[in-house]
């Protein structure tokens, strides 16, 4: 392991991939890519990455299920959670925040928009 950021992307679709593959180039970070929340969980646990995003709807275990199951851990219940959200309503923002999510990347991703998120939640 290098001693560069961790960023853990839990998606199985293709679409963010690429994004967070270029942005992960710009900057000083390791990307780190599950296709299940399963996966994207055990992956946590066993490397404790800096920052986690999620897409909303990962199967096995949703997002929500992965954050809470992550806040409940004292090694990872302090790495910040984004959501990669299609649709997001106030009752679902909601929801997510009581899970222990931090915040909310909207669909369409757009490379500016994870830019400025990783720059939030990353200590880089």
């Amino acid at each position: 392991m290098s001693s560069r950021p961790v960023v853990l992307l839990v998606d199985h679709r293709p679409e963010s991939k690429p994004i967070f593959q270029q942005v992960a180039e710009k900057f000083p970070f390791e990307l780190l890519v599950a296709e299940d929340g399963q996966a994207g969980f055990d992956i946590a646990m066993e490397v404790v990455p800096d920052l986690i995003v999620i897409r909303q709807d990962i199967p096995i275990l949703n997002a929500q299920s992965v954050s809470v199951l992550l806040k409940q851990s004292a090694e990872t219940d302090k790495i910040p959670i984004m959501v990669l959200c299609s649709r997001l309503s106030q009752e679902e923002k909601e929801k997510f925040q009581d899970a222990g999510c931090n915040d909310c990347i909207k669909e369409p991703v757009e490379i500016d928009v994870v830019i400025a998120k990783i720059k939030e939640w990353l200590p880089l």
